[in-house]
């Protein structure tokens, strides 16, 4: 077209139409809409936590972490209405977290997967800027905006709700009374303790709904309150108590009534949350005393464990820690310096723990500076820090922030907390877009995901057919090079070199050991590999430590075959070592009992001892007791039926956040004794009673 000319009257109106200040206004509800949908997907397709990393669903929990980041970006372009933003203080430490988080993942260790498992954390960041400038906006609706946010909130937690305890009534139904009150309810996340983080974010919500509305609604928001509580109830969960706590406790102060009627509903509120605790099983044991001679709760071992592991994983790597998400990769690491627990954990079950294992002393001075932020405000917004602190004293139980609905709600919160900037923020909105760009080009050019797991799950698809065994070595070898920290790819390298390199094999499975102490089968392998080289001396050594860790393998099948069973007069020997220097250093009153009575179980089971007086008084257990009162002959062991198969690691695929990955099954080839794992397996301690140091 000749210069100087008008457009045509087409391309005006196109041009018009495709201006910035004409297309953001409209696209940012469309997007809002389908990120909210997005969200939604991912939080009721039970299990939601975990179902958001498998095909399609993990289409959903894309979407749902970028519409935010887009929306900013859009914001940030608008140029007729710029992007409101919150004030210095809490701008500055909104950057400065998001750089933070950003930089934990590039200096980690696992750097590609550590920047991918960051993105809830650097989404929710930019969903507090983008509810903050909406809120914020129009500075005259702003009370009208809140109220809007806390309905929309509130209808999306009501489905919530109405669907956890849906799913619960349908898993319990037809069950009697006791196995009800002992189910705890996983839905929709898929474990109990979100339900209950889930209940705490939405009892407030309900109440404020209540509280302002009238006739039929306000009936509704008191029934959704009642669905809270019931889906407190029903997880179960110690730490929601808690939160409650701290929740009536908060509002109470809150609520400024004077200290009559505020001591007299704490009183009656206190005494509900008591009854409430004492209602199920799991919590009225919270009330009981413990026997010290009883077996200590695996829940409790498990925690203690990661709660050690957190300390040590913060102080190997101080300044930023191991990266966001990377728990499962970094765990291994120090599990050999913790005293039983789980073989391995997504998360360590503590905000704090978790921000300091994961981003280090940054982290931890990023909450402390967030908790000073939002004490401020907390006047002015009494029943939002009231929420915010409830929910922070269940998160010192509990870390949840890798699951979006979570993030996300607490950057709604931090926005309804925050303050507007008292004067021009021209110079913070720059700030905001070169963090923007600094974040999208590190996810851009460093992102990526960790090939490990791939490579072990195919290794070992392919591990079962001998003409491709050199190929599944060669993977788990390749595996190893990018991280030698991998229990999974030492354990089954080891079984497939057993045979044709027990040297090597002996290697790996002592890197499994050290990796996980008490995995099954693995000082077996080690036992086979040195036994392979003709070193039955300390092939005992490892047979034993396979009787301690796992002491059905006392009478395994194994022993039948002669070249293993001319090892058993050593290894029970050694058994006997080993017993005795655990009691020599001083173990608890139930792992002492365990102990004496596996030194005495002994000797009956290979038919030396079969007086069973002594075993009456050692057996600790009821069962134990009635079952050696009656004077038994030991059971036939030695002849009964061997129950083959191969282990299968369900957890693997969620540990790596990966669900499209098919279940790995180990190399080995289990084989149990059928009465010992069956009928009989209340004779023998639990897998793990003993914690064992690597050798």
């Amino acid at each position: 077209m000749p210069a100087g000319l008008p457009d045509p009257p087409h391309r005006a109106l196109l041009r018009s139409m495709l201006r910035p200040a004409d297309v953001i206004p409209r696209a940012i509800p469309l997007l809002s809409a389908l990120g909210w949908a997005s969200l939604a997907a991912i939080t009721l397709s039970s299990p939601g936590a975990t179902r958001m990393h498998a095909w399609p669903w993990s289409v959903a929990c894309v979407v749902a972490l970028s519409v935010p980041a887009i929306i900013l970006l859009l914001r940030l372009a608008d140029r007729a209405r710029p992007i409101v933003l919150p004030g210095r203080a809490w701008s500055a430490g909104a950057l400065a977290g998001t750089l933070v988080i950003l930089g934990s993942g590039l200096c980690s260790p696992y750097r590609g997967p550590s920047l991918i498992w960051s993105t809830p954390l650097l989404a929710a960041v930019a969903v507090f800027f983008v509810t903050f400038d909406w809120l914020h906006a129009a500075p005259a609706a702003l009370e009208i905006r809140r109220q809007r946010l806390v309905h929309v909130a509130g209808g999306f937690f009501l489905l919530i709700a109405i669907s956890s305890l849906g799913l619960w009534a349908v898993h319990v139904s037809g069950r009697g009374a006791a196995e009800i009150f002992d189910a705890r309810n996983p839905y929709p996340l898929g474990h109990s303790n979100y339900t209950a983080g889930l209940a705490l974010l939405m009892l407030p919500c309900f109440a404020a709904l209540a509280w302002r509305a009238r006739g039929r609604l306000r009936a509704t928001w008191i029934t959704a309150a009642l669905l809270a509580l019931g889906l407190l109830f029903t997880s179960a969960s110690r730490g929601g108590l808690i939160g409650l706590a701290a929740l009536i406790g908060g509002g109470l102060l809150a609520a400024r009534t004077g200290w009559k009627k505020t001591f007299a509903a704490g009183l009656a509120m206190a005494l509900a949350a008591f009854l409430l605790a004492l209602a199920h099983p799991r919590t009225r044991a919270m009330f009981t005393a413990v026997e010290t001679a009883t077996a200590p709760n695996l829940s409790n071992v498990q925690r203690s464990a990661m709660f050690r592991a957190g300390l040590k994983m913060g102080e190997e790597r101080p300044l930023l820690g191991w990266g966001p998400g990377t728990t499962p990769l970094a765990f291994p690491r120090f599990r050999s310096r913790l005293q039983g627990g789980a073989e391995n954990v997504l998360q360590l079950h503590s905000l704090p723990f978790q921000l300091w294992a994961e981003l280090g002393a940054a982290g931890i001075l990023g909450l402390a500076a967030f908790l000073a932020l939002a004490a401020v405000e907390a006047r002015r917004q009494r029943a939002v820090a009231v929420t915010l602190g409830a929910y922070l004293v269940f998160a010192v139980t509990d870390y949840q922030l890798d699951v979006p609905v979570f993030a996300f709600s607490l950057a709604v919160i931090a926005a309804l907390l925050a303050p507007p900037a008292a004067g021009a923020d021209s110079n913070w909105r720059m700030a905001l877009r070169l963090t923007m760009r600094t974040v999208l080009v590190g996810l851009w050019c460093f992102a990526r995901p960790d090939p490990t797991p791939e490579m072990n799950v195919r290794a070992l698809s392919l591990a079962p057919d001998p003409a491709h065994r050199t190929e599944a070595i060669e993977l788990f070898d390749t595996s190893l090079r990018l991280n030698s920290d991998q229990e999974i790819a030492h354990f089954n390298l080891g079984w497939l070199l057993v045979v044709s390199d027990p040297a090597q094999a002996e290697q790996h499975f002592l890197a499994a050991a050290r990796l996980v102490p008490d995995k099954g089968g693995v000082y077996f392998g080690l036992g086979l590999a040195r036994l392979n080289q003709r070193r039955a001396a300390e092939a005992a050594q490892a047979f034993a430590r396979e009787c301690l860790n796992d002491p059905v393998f006392l009478v395994s099948p194994w022993w039948r075959d002669p070249r293993i069973g001319v090892t058993r007069a050593a290894t029970l020997a050694e058994v006997r070592r080993l017993l005795a220097a655990a009691n020599a250093g001083r173990p608890s009153a139930w792992t002492a009992a365990e102990i004496a009575y596996l030194r005495t179980l002994i000797p009956w089971l290979d038919g030396r001892d079969p007086a069973s007086a002594e075993l009456v008084a050692r057996a600790h257990t009821p069962e134990r007791a009635a079952y050696f009162f009656r004077r038994p002959v030991p059971p036939p062991f030695a002849s009964a039926v061997v129950r083959a198969y191969h282990r299968e690691r369900s957890g693997y695929p969620v540990l790596m956040r990966n669900l499209d990955l098919a279940v790995p099954l180990d190399v080995f080839a289990v084989e149990e004794n059928f009465l010992a794992t069956g009928e009989f397996q209340f004779l023998f301690p639990p897998k793990g009673w003993l914690p064992l140091a690597p050798e």
